[in-house]
């Protein structure tokens, strides 16, 4: 079952580096991760840039250097600590980044960090699936509380950074950490890989709530389907491991409010398939505990494979008077027959759940993401949808054209064209309108040397819409 996970959406903004003193900190600890022939990733090689938090920062900006940029070049804004970019040849080059605090102040741009995209490099991978498990009072153990770590172990591996709070914790050598403390609080974990060439970036954190209130555990569900003596035809009993200062729980059911029980389990009735989930929390003399994370549970079924969901789109308005946003983003897909919901997920993390063929999202800055959609059927779930790119900006197709330079024009035997900008397929079509060219993997340019002398118009798919240049073959 697939785990929720917050959002951590790539933002993209211009900004203008700032010659003042300066209040706000440059980042600090750069670092990427390179991983080659990720299945549906639309690069060959996935590049994730990331740097420590610096205090009081609301955003960041990123600048790329190489050979054919070596004074700079703006690549985007985001409000995370990562920024996520793809390429399809090798190469090497720097990235900087300077930070954009709330008291209106942006710091110098922080040290470059080389990335060498290499073919075949054994990458220094983020650790995945970091847990934080609680115990109170372990016989032997000298605090009150203890909190144990664990995350995937990651083959090349050298160390792990373990980090609280923003701030490094420790280094250890293996999969795990314990780590104790005196009274209760709430802690953010994240780790990051040390390999022979660098470190990885940090995964994504975790909150450890230290509560006397704990929320139950090994949440279960059984279904039966017309049980005598049931007044309904699908019966759904949810057991659970009792909190020891529990006096009570309660029950939600898609997120909304289901019951109470005073026992660790409770019993539903139902008349109808559907897919539904369930999180439990504690009740305690001095408050309620955290959620349960959450449990699906598949009522009932119907025939036929659960589908991915097609023809994903988008469409962006701008400052609409009865929305919060600047830019009101609407993802819409296909409706998918015998789905009862839909999970979305951006930039490969969970963003949101509705039962609707679409989903809204405001950003108040230009911002780029990539996201997909799988369909919660009552036989359960479908595989993930292909992804599909939106940028959010103000920039006009015409203006974003621009981004896209072809040379020599008039050419002879080869066509380049330049650009930091994804390229999804190429079409030429001579002056008659006759396709005679076309290419999906393209590398930057195009052999003409079959090519008759004239005019041909050259169509470039990209994530934003299509874009039609001219050149002459001579």
């Amino acid at each position: 079952m697939k785990k929720a996970l917050q959002l951590l959406c790539t933002l993209l903004l211009a900004i203008a580096l700032h010659v003042e003193v300066l209040a706000c900190d440059a980042p600090t600890n750069l670092r990427f991760q390179i991983e080659q022939d990720v299945p549906g990733y639309g690069y060959k090689y996935k590049v994730t840039l990331s740097w420590d938090a610096v205090d009081g920062a609301d955003f960041y900006s990123l600048y790329f250097y190489s050979d054919n940029y070596p004074n700079g070049m703006w690549l985007g804004d985001t409000d995370g600590l990562y920024y996520v970019a793809g390429a399809n040849t090798e190469s090497v080059f720097q990235f900087a980044v300077l930070s954009h605090c709330s008291d209106g102040s942006s710091s110098e741009q922080s040290e470059k960090c080389t990335v060498t995209i290499q073919d075949g490099a054994s990458p220094c991978l983020t650790p995945s699936n970091l847990n934080g498990i609680v115990e109170e009072d372990v016989p032997g153990f000298e605090y009150k509380y203890k909190v144990t770590l664990t995350w995937d172990a990651v083959d090349n591996a050298e160390a792990y950074q373990v980090f609280l709070n923003n701030d490094e914790l420790t280094t250890v050598t293996s999969n795990s950490y314990e780590v104790g403390f005196e009274s209760p609080m709430t802690l953010q974990f994240a780790v990051a890989t040390v390999c022979a060439d660098g470190e990885s970036p940090l995964s994504p954190y975790i909150t450890v709530k230290i509560d006397p209130c704990m929320p139950p555990t090994n949440l279960k569900a059984t279904v039966e389907e017309d049980v005598p003596g049931f007044g309904f035809k699908y019966k759904v009993t949810l057991t659970w491991d009792a909190f020891e200062n529990a006096s009570s729980y309660t029950i939600y059911e898609n997120g909304v409010w289901k019951a109470y029980s005073t026992t660790s389990s409770a019993e539903f009735g139902y008349n109808t398939p559907a897919t539904v989930y369930y999180n439990v929390t504690s009740s305690c003399e001095d408050g309620e505990s955290d959620m349960t994370d959450p449990l699906h549970v598949v009522i009932g079924g119907n025939e036929g494979p659960c589908l991915p969901p097609t023809n994903l789109g988008a469409t962006i308005e701008k400052n609409n008077p009865d929305y919060t946003y600047i830019y009101k983003v609407t993802m819409i897909w296909d409706a998918v027959e015998g789905a009862q919901a839909y999970y979305v997920y951006i930039n490969g993390q969970e963003f949101g759940m509705t039962t609707t063929n679409y989903y809204i999202a405001g950003s108040d800055v230009e911002t780029s993401f990539q996201y997909e959609v799988y369909s919660v059927c009552a036989n359960g779930e479908s595989e993930f949808s292909e992804p599909y790119t939106v940028n959010v900006t103000d920039e006009s197709l015409e203006e974003y054209a621009n981004r896209f330079e072809i040379h020599p024009n008039p050419a002879n035997n080869y066509l380049n064209i330049n650009t930091t900008e994804n390229i999804n397929e190429i079409n030429i079509y001579n002056i008659v309108g006759v396709l005679v060219y076309s290419e999906k993997d393209f590398n930057n340019n195009i052999d003409l040397s079959n090519f008759s002398n004239g005019v041909y118009f050259i169509k470039i798919n990209t994530d934003k819409g299509e874009i039609t240049k001219k050149f002459i073959k001579q």
